[in-house]
């Protein structure tokens, strides 16, 4: 990364940070760009050179998020199926307990379904890039309902779970997943 590119980016992220900020406060909706930018100590004028509106700010940092969760998890090392969905559910619930904060703000200020598009666009092409016994092989329209499938249950989950004034620790909500999703299997075989 030049220069350049690394100031750009710099400048993305204090404008997300200024806006995560604000929405501690105030409602996203009465969140003016003038607000994001100083908040930022930068100008509108470079606000809008990097985002179209707050919308897209709210996704560059879904899309940030989303890129940390898959570094973590696809760091890995594929195991037997039980095993791996057990690290996968321990991955997943910690990772987003650590973000917790942030996540409860999404869910406080109608955004989370930001980060629920985020996860489904960019997950889709990285389908092949997590190794899992649980994914199936198909046609791009085939992984792309398969994939639907599988992160709405991640996503709803993750936002019935964080949206409660008290949340589990994650080793209790993965004990539980885990129980539901053996349920589920021996249901299948009966």
């Amino acid at each position: 990364m030049n220069g350049k590119q690394r100031m750009v980016q710099q400048s993305k992220q204090w404008l997300s940070d200024a806006l995560i900020e604000l929405m501690a406060t105030e409602d996203f909706e009465d969140i003016s760009i003038t607000e994001i930018a100083q908040k930022a100590d930068l100008s509108r004028k470079t606000f809008y050179r990097l985002f179209k509106n707050k919308n897209a700010v709210v996704d560059f940092f879904c899309d940030q998020l989303f890129d940390d969760y898959f570094q973590v998890l696809i760091k890995q090392t594929p195991q037997p199926a039980a095993a791996m969905l057990d690290t996968t559910l321990n991955i997943f619930f910690n990772f987003w307990w650590q973000q917790k904060s942030l996540v409860r703000l999404l869910i406080r200020q109608g955004l989370f379904d930001h980060l629920t598009a985020v996860w489904q666009r960019k997950a889709i092409p990285r389908y092949g890039n997590f190794i899992a016994p649980w994914h199936l092989q198909g046609t791009p329209k085939e992984v792309n309902y398969i994939m639907a499938f599988q992160l709405g249950g991640f996503t709803n989950t993750l936002r019935v779970w964080l949206d409660q004034a008290d949340p589990e620790e994650p080793a209790v909500i993965q004990k539980t997943m885990i129980a539901a999703i053996h349920q589920l299997s021996a249901s299948l075989k009966a």
